[in-house]
Parts: structure tokens; C-alpha cells; sequence
């Protein structure tokens, strides 16, 4: 059969000589995305604070991936990051800013602190990382920031009021700094419910309960999301910019008045 199409992009799912920094990369979604990153050719930094993980998941990846610890809680630490990064790959072409904390907890215990936290992680260190990051990435022929958001961010859950101000926050500066920066292209993905160590006590409660949280009737994988994010940073995805893309299994399609109990129907 002839090929219809001749513009090379079609098959830009290669990621052959990209250089990507990803934040939160030691487990769960970043994780996925680093495997993915390095299968397309692409050699990766991952950031993360368990430097026993990331010797794992660098003996898994081999050479493709090169790891730092640090917590980005830490305001001084997020200072060394971007450079360590480049000076490992030579170069950066792609930010994904994964890393981030969820305290899920009743309105009225939440403390100054926490909220100062939250906010430092969530949204002080992905604009931070930008800021560092942005020489850099004029550098490239093709950057690209991908934020991890959540679906909080467009319907809040209770108990999680200030996960979910940060991340609409996120939202926010992905428009904002996707007209101020260009060149650099700045995409967010909005997660519904994924099986990673940060959601397991959610999971372990929705399993008991049997909710119907979603039309997907399960939760997300890491995988499932990390394509997502190797599309935007693809060549294929290079028309995408100032967007969030969701994936949530259909969650947010369901009214709040549509969850319910699994019914037995035996």
C-alpha cells in the first residue's frame, strides 16, 4: 500500500537525541515516563529524593538515564538542579515537572505550614526550575515544558483543598508562561486517579467500597499517562502549546450526583 503522508513528522514518536530533566521521576508516573523516554531514544535526568530508587531505576535504564538526588522541598537544592542536569546530557530540550506533594486532609486542619509546603513544592518549584531551565531550552530546536497537574486542579476533591488550589495554579502559569516564553512550548497533563504509591491509601479505601469513580470502572496506570506526555514532547506534538490535556479514565464527564456504591446485580 502507498504511504499517503510524506511529511516526516508523521513517525515523530522517535525521540532520538532529546535531552529531558524530569522531576518526581523515581516511581509512579515519572518513572514511566523515564522508561518511555529512554525506549525512544532520548537520554533522561530523573530527580528524586530516594537515592536507593534511583540507583534502581538507573541500573534498569543504563546509560540513557542519569539521576540526581535532591528535594525539591529544599529551596537550595532546587538552585543545582537544572545545571547538574545539563552538564549530564549536555544540553536540555524538555522539562517535565512531575514532582509534588498531595496531604489529603479535612479543611479545618489544615495549618499554615502545610499550606506554605504544598505551595512551595507544587508551584514555587516547577516556576523555579523554569526560570533555570530557560536558557537552556532556547538553546534547543524544539522545547518543551510538561507539567503534571491533576484533575483536581478543574473539580476539587474535599479533603484536598490545597492540592487542588496548587495545581489550578499550575494551570494558570501553563497559559501564561506558554505567551510569555515562546519559543518554548508549555503543556500540562490533568491525571485522574493513577495506581501510584501517592494515591495508595485512596485506592485501598475506593477498593473496599467498590465506588464508581470513573467510567474506565478502574484506576489509571503510569503508563497510560506517560504516553500522553511522550505524545506532547514528541515531534508529533509540536502544535500543542498553552493546553491542558486530561486523562482520567472519564472521571470528570461524571457528575459529582453520578458516583455511586457498585450495586450487586446478581
Amino acid at each position: 500500500m502507498t504511504r499517503v503522508y510524506a511529511d516526516p513528522v508523521i513517525d515523530g514518536f522517535d525521540l532520538e537525541g532529546l535531552r529531558a530533566l524530569i522531576t518526581g521521576g523515581s516511581t509512579g508516573i515519572g518513572a514511566a515516563t523515564a522508561r518511555r523516554f529512554v525506549a525512544a531514544g532520548a537520554e533522561v535526568a530523573v530527580v528524586a529524593r530516594r537515592s536507593d530508587v534511583l540507583r534502581d531505576l538507573k541500573a534498569e535504564l543504563g546509560s540513557g538515564c542519569h539521576v540526581i538526588s535532591a528535594d525539591l522541598a529544599d529551596g537550595e537544592a532546587i538552585e543545582s538542579v537544572v545545571a547538574t542536569a545539563v552538564e549530564m546530557l549536555g544540553g536540555l530540550d524538555v522539562l517535565i515537572n512531575g514532582a509534588a506533594r498531595a496531604d489529603w486532609m479535612p479543611f479545618e486542619d489544615l495549618d499554615r505550614s502545610t499550606f506554605d509546603a504544598m505551595i512551595s513544592l507544587n508551584v514555587w518549584a516547577p516556576l523555579r526550575l523554569v526560570q533555570l531551565a530557560r536558557p537552556h531550552l532556547l538553546q534547543s530546536a524544539h522545547p518543551v515544558v510538561v507539567t503534571i497537574g491533576s484533575v483536581d486542579a478543574e473539580r476539587p476533591s474535599p479533603g484536598a483543598v490545597a492540592y487542588g488550589a496548587t495545581k489550578a495554579a499550575l494551570a494558570a502559569t501553563t497559559v501564561a508562561l506558554a505567551k510569555e516564553l515562546a519559543p518554548i512550548r508549555f503543556v500540562q497533563v490533568h491525571p485522574g486517579l493513577i495506581d501510584t504509591p501517592m494515591v495508595a491509601d485512596v485506592k485501598a479505601d475506593i477498593d473496599a467500597h467498590g465506588d464508581l469513580f470513573n467510567l474506565a470502572g478502574r484506576f489509571g496506570r503510569p503508563e497510560e499517562v506517560a504516553g500522553l506526555i511522550h505524545y506532547l514532547a514528541s515531534p508529533l506534538g509540536r502544535f500543542a502549546n498553552g493546553n491542558v490535556f486530561r486523562v482520567d479514565g472519564g472521571a470528570l464527564v461524571m457528575g459529582p450526583f453520578d458516583a455511586t456504591r457498585k450495586r450487586d446485580t446478581s
